[in-house]
């Protein structure tokens, strides 16, 4: 294949990855000759395109080997387990024989028919051959594919600055400051928040009581310390939380995550134990951290490895060593964020297949802990 049509079989590769398959280009350290592209959503993680001479058996294994430890740190940056590849050989010496492996697959391409020969281009990519196919020639052609790429880059690069911006958290506040309200009122209409009495009357969880106590439990808390400590967690997550989801959705992450935990803790605690604190609906801001953040891995990988579920199991261990600990809120507050977290969406990235899925899982879930807490 010579030169000028080798760059157009590219661009028009180019063209079809990024605006037809939402494929994002890779920046890979150190190679050449090669464009990565890469899309966690797809049955294929990886895209290759690789444009230099492959000339015997040996080269192709190096070739092997090298993308096997390239992919490698991408699993572990992307925290992706399992990672398919399609590379695609623009100029391989015609003797050499390519050979799949379980998860590396590839294709030789002199020309846009020998995608039709291609099993697994027929697999993942059906549309493909059809997709290269344009009215336009020559300059025309060129113009059309870089100006639709660009449209595509820029489309991508303001939805992803809207889902990252940082957006006033107005629903944190609030939930802050109504809490630190009611500690307050605690002291000033009762006997404090140390008080059994005063913890039942503001409406503390308990084995027999009302359903409502589901919900007003949630904005009580048992002594400064345990106040002061769980406004210091709700402002660092619900912030970040506000800033992923928005307003609405992080108020409904939050109520839904406190209901589920004291669900669960009304099914498995002491009847003589009294319950309260936001710790449930918190764990539920962890989850629907975490959810996000393997939604968005491309991104957050980093972070999802090196923060985010270091602090979930950090606080998850450190309730089943501290002594007045209610665990089971806080595990059904982080089963119930990521669950309610799936039912809303994270913008520009959820389906509504997915969606459905998570607001019937939630549902679900509510009504059997609801049926184990108050009519067994």
């Amino acid at each position: 294949m010579n030169k000028e049509k080798q760059d157009l079989l590219v661009m028009k590769f180019l063209h079809y990855f990024i605006t037809e398959k939402n494929y994002n280009p890779v920046i890979v350290h150190g190679i050449q000759n090669e464009i990565w592209l890469e899309n966690m959503d797809s049955d294929i993680r990886i895209v290759r395109i690789v444009l230099g001479y492959i000339h015997n058996e040996e080269q192709l294994k190096f070739d092997d080997f090298k993308v096997k430890r390239l992919v490698s740190q991408i699993k572990l940056k992307t925290f992706t387990f399992k990672m398919k590849v399609l590379t695609f050989y623009l100029d391989l010496n015609s003797d050499i024989k390519l050979e799949d492996t379980k998860n590396h697959f590839k294709v030789m391409v002199n020309k846009e028919k020998d995608l039709d020969k291609n099993e697994n281009v027929k697999r993942y990519f059906p549309d493909m051959k059809q997709k290269l196919k344009f009215t336009e020639e020559g300059n025309l052609l060129y113009q059309r594919i870089n100006n639709d790429i660009l449209r595509k880059n820029l489309d991508s690069s303001e939805k992803i600055n809207d889902l990252f911006s940082e957006k006033r958290p107005i629903v944190t506040y609030a939930l802050t400051v109504i809490m630190v309200i009611i500690f307050a009122l605690m002291y000033v209409l009762g006997n404090g928040s140390l008080d059994t009495n005063t913890l039942f009357n503001f409406g503390g969880l308990i084995k027999d009581g009302s359903p409502l106590r589901l919900i007003t439990s949630i904005f009580l808390h048992i002594g400064i310390l345990h106040l002061v400590m769980n406004m210091w967690a709700l402002v660092l997550l619900g912030r970040q939380t506000e800033n992923f989801y928005g307003h609405v959705k992080t108020f409904i992450i939050f109520m839904f995550s406190g209901i589920v935990g004291n669900l669960l803790s009304v099914i498995l605690m002491d009847e003589r134990t009294i319950s309260a604190g936001a710790s449930g609906a918190i764990f539920g801001l962890m989850g629907a951290i975490l959810y996000f953040a393997i939604n968005q891995r491309t991104y957050m990988g980093q972070a999802l490895k090196r923060d985010i579920l270091p602090v979930i199991i950090v606080n998850l261990l450190f309730g089943f060593l501290l002594t007045g600990v209610n665990m089971y809120a806080h595990i059904g507050g982080l089963i119930g964020g990521i669950l309610i977290s799936t039912a809303l969406g994270i913008k520009y990235r959820s389906s509504k297949f997915e969606k459905i899925n998570g607001m019937i899982a939630s549902i679900i879930l509510v009504v059997v802990l609801t049926y184990l807490a108050y009519f067994i």
